[in-house]
């Protein structure tokens, strides 16, 4: 592990000299903070969504609408994560959803592990996978924070997986996980009850 700021970081997984923002489909995990299930539950194989799960599926759609370049093949809101298969159809250097949805301003494949670090953020290349993972997770905590009258709860892992889709059998598998995902919750290496 290296030190940044006398701070050990976990090194990055991400692969080497590619561009997140380039053409290509990705497969996306965002997980709850103590994998905590504060989105909702899992109700005779379906997701139910609390108030919070709401403001994650209020945010995903308005992503879906402002993300002209992008194209969201599956995703899913799950008690303590969400998966999403994303496709950026073409790269842009104009950052299209930067305050689109601020409050009051308005598989488990071979995945890759991140760390948002300051320098990170300070490099983040607009209409990147980071940058997307970056705004999400600050706007749902903002909204989430907001609901519940606290000042700064952590509401996600400060780490998300991603995993660069290659070839269509990749994708058939992925999209099926994700549809699947409610259904097989008891088994999901991502529940903390299992």
């Amino acid at each position: 592990m290296s030190l940044f700021k006398n701070r050990y970081q976990t090194e990055s997984n991400r692969l080497k000299n590619w561009d997140y923002s380039n053409e290509a489909i990705y497969f996306i995990t965002l997980v709850a903070q103590n994998r905590e299930c504060i989105f909702g539950a899992i109700d005779d194989d379906k997701m139910l969504l609390n108030d919070n799960g709401k403001i994650i599926e209020t945010e995903l759609l308005k992503s879906i609408t402002i993300r002209e370049r992008w194209f969201f093949h599956n995703w899913v809101i799950m008690p303590n994560h969400i998966h999403l298969l994303v496709e950026i159809i073409s790269s842009s250097d104009v950052e299209t959803h930067c305050s689109a949805s601020l409050p009051s301003a308005s598989l488990q494949l071979e995945s890759e592990f991140h760390s948002e670090s300051k320098s990170q953020k300070l490099s983040r290349k607009p209409n990147s996978i980071s940058s997307f993972v970056a705004i999400f997770k600050s706007v749902t905590t903002k909204q989430i924070n907001v609901m519940m009258n606290h000042d700064a709860n952590i509401i996600w892992q400060s780490n998300y997986h991603d995993h660069i889709v290659r070839n269509y059998n990749s994708f058939d598998t992925i999209y099926h996980y994700i549809k699947n995902n409610p259904k097989n919750w008891n088994t999901d290496s991502i529940n903390s009850s299992s």
